[in-house]
């Protein structure tokens, strides 16, 4: 049971790690290349974040079916990223999120599926 419940608080985190990598990757075309917040600056690395949060929430969770559904709702959300004439910010980041929901996919649709113990 605490196993689960680890499980599904770590899934969460990772969730929110991915839309935190997303929401970073779509404002650095907001934000000039020559400014700096601090000598570590996140928004230099939100692609990085945005691809290792969601290939490790696809190795982690056991929800197959669901995450397939994500991933492929972030391959249309970046053609379509690609395909709009509204806002360039979504034109930038919009390959990056088809690859990161393709290299998703693959991952899941490469994980064996866990046996329910009778």
């Amino acid at each position: 049971m605490k196993e689960n419940r680890f499980s599904n608080i770590f899934e969460i985190v990772l969730l929110i790690i991915i839309v935190f990598g997303w929401v970073i990757m779509l404002s650095k075309s907001y934000v000039s290349e020559n400014y700096e917040l601090s000598s570590y600056n996140p928004l230099k690395h939100g692609f990085i974040i945005f691809l290792l949060a969601t290939s490790a929430f696809t190795i982690i969770s056991q929800k197959n079916r669901l995450i397939e559904w994500l991933c492929i709702g972030m391959i249309a959300f970046g053609m379509f990223s690609l395909c709009q004439p509204f806002t360039i910010a979504l034109y930038r980041c919009g390959f990056q999120t088809i690859l990161v929901g393709t290299v998703g996919f693959i991952i899941v649709s490469h994980k064996k599926p866990i046996k329910a113990k009778a």
